[in-house]
């Protein structure tokens, strides 16, 4: 090779070498939306709350901006953070299933996650059943089991207990039934019907009566009505045996002592002192929970007065909430205040089904160490919810409700996440009568725990021919649910 083409070889390759790599521009990284900061607050206040707070990576605003980023929606920002909570096996999945959002719709009318609802209720109030009326029965009706109180179906005398047998005109709303199983097809096509049925302004009910007759209703649609949590109170009096009943919806709030709520359950409480009652059926078969101060209110009206200043239960919560002066004060241990002797329980007898949660289970709790307490359930269980939240406003339209609370009874028990133990199961929930009734299973079962003969009480079911002895086969509705709450902070 030549010199010349020597140092040509050489020029080009220096040349290829120290070849700058032009790359283009860098676009400038979005600021973030106001959608973004939404998000990052609910990642700030989920860490700040959660019970499960060591499990979430402590993040600056930067990194949470840029965390909440990755997720298109609030939503699914909460269910990521919730899946950092322990895996618990009784759920298959994290142990933080409860938290949740409240947003907005479009035009202004808050989600409600789950069908939370506190204090007021929309719609007609009614839950419903699938009902078979004869052993060898080949389709099921629907039967109301539960109506709200202060609902329009319960202002308009619609009592549990009766079978339906037309919804707006439409008798078609049988379901096929091979004596073990429902036709899901028929299912399906009837839970279309319902839902458009209790969407429209009116509803037209023909019924049979758990007392056997035949009525006819038309309700009008309520936007809001005042939820009334005491759906029947009364005292059963064999001989010279007294014995209370209350069936109790939902832990609705009770305070001031001007509340309405405050003074029915007075009421309710002075007539179970004027009869000198020793013993107590709570109905809370459908109580899916409420306010934890409502829980506390009760707690200190069945307790005896000789547990005045003991422990109730303590709370037990994440660093920041049982350290920051904000929050510390509402968490402390909570004492009984019952100076009142009038009332002298001995035993309560609670019903309960696997809709029976939070607050309902919290006042069982709370009692078990203090008084004689035996639940009568359903099936083997309560539902299984030891946990609470308080509400944090993120904006107008999104409030945030994280999982942030457990509490624990006066004997070290909590942490039923799969449901407390009962202690007479499998005992049916005889939606075919009313609440109080003596021939209904449950009610019966507490009487006869009572001390009070029941051999004659379960006669027949209902006058009508074709309804000897119904049999509860599903659920359609149920009534909302409440949870374990505790009130702004």
């Amino acid at each position: 090779m030549n010199l010349y083409k020597y140092l040509l070889l050489c020029c080009l390759g220096i040349l290829f070498a120290c070849k700058k790599e032009i790359k283009p521009p860098v676009e400038p990284r979005p600021e973030p939306t106001e959608d973004d900061h939404i998000k990052a607050d609910i990642y700030d206040y989920f860490n700040k709350y959660s019970l499960w707070t060591e499990q979430i990576p402590d993040r600056d605003e930067k990194e949470r901006l840029d965390f909440a980023k990755t997720y298109s929606s609030n939503g699914n920002l909460l269910t990521a953070l919730k899946n950092m909570t322990p895996f618990y096996a009784g759920y298959n999945g994290s142990i933080d299933r409860f938290s949740f959002l409240d947003e907005s719709d479009s035009e202004g009318n808050l989600s409600y996650a789950d069908g939370f609802r506190m204090d007021t209720n929309d719609g007609y109030g009614l839950s419903f059943g699938w009902g078979v009326l004869t052993a060898n029965a080949t389709k099921a009706y629907p039967v109301i089991y539960f109506v709200e109180g202060g609902s329009p179906a319960q202002k308009g005398d619609v009592k549990r207990g009766s079978i339906v047998y037309a919804i707006n005109g439409d008798e078609d709303i049988t379901v096929r039934y091979n004596g073990s199983n429902l036709n899901q097809t028929d299912v399906r096509d009837f839970a279309k019907k319902l839902d458009a049925a209790l969407a429209a302004n009116s509803l037209d009910l023909k019924v049979e009566t758990a007392e056997g007759e035949e009525k006819e209703y038309t309700l009008a649609y309520g936007n809001s009505y005042d939820i009334d949590p005491v759906i029947l109170d009364t005292v059963y009096t064999y001989s010279d045996k007294k014995i209370g009943y209350l069936a109790y919806s939902s832990f609705e709030e009770v305070w001031p002592k001007t509340h309405q709520n405050y003074k029915k359950l007075e009421d309710v409480f002075e007539s179970f002192k004027e009869a000198h009652i020793k013993d107590l059926i709570l109905d809370l078969r459908y109580n899916t929970g409420g306010y934890v101060s409502t829980a506390e209110y009760l707690a200190n009206k069945m307790v005896k007065a000789t547990d005045h200043g003991k422990l109730m239960f303590k709370y037990k919560v994440n660093e920041y909430l049982a350290t920051s002066l904000a929050y510390k004060s509402d968490f402390q241990d909570v004492y009984f205040e019952n100076s009142n002797t009038q009332l002298v329980l001995e035993n309560v007898y609670i019903l309960a089904t696997e809709q029976t949660a939070s607050a309902s289970e919290l006042l069982i709790n709370v009692l078990k160490p203090y008084l004689n307490v035996t639940i009568i359930a359903e099936t083997n269980r309560t539902y299984g919810k030891p946990v609470g939240f308080f509400p944090e406003e993120i904006t107008d339209d999104v409030t945030l409700w994280v999982t942030s609370f457990k509490t624990v009874n006066a004997a070290g028990y909590t942490d039923y996440w799969n449901g407390m133990q009962v202690d007479v199961p499998n005992i049916d929930d005889y939606i075919f009568k009313d609440f109080g009734d003596s021939e209904e299973d449950m009610t019966a079962k507490a009487l006869s725990l009572a001390g009070v003969s029941t051999s004659g009480m379960r006669a027949s079911s209902r006058k009508s021919a074709t309804a000897n002895r119904g049999v509860k086969v599903g659920i359609i509705n149920k009534p909302h649910e409440r949870n374990m709450l505790k009130k702004k902070l």
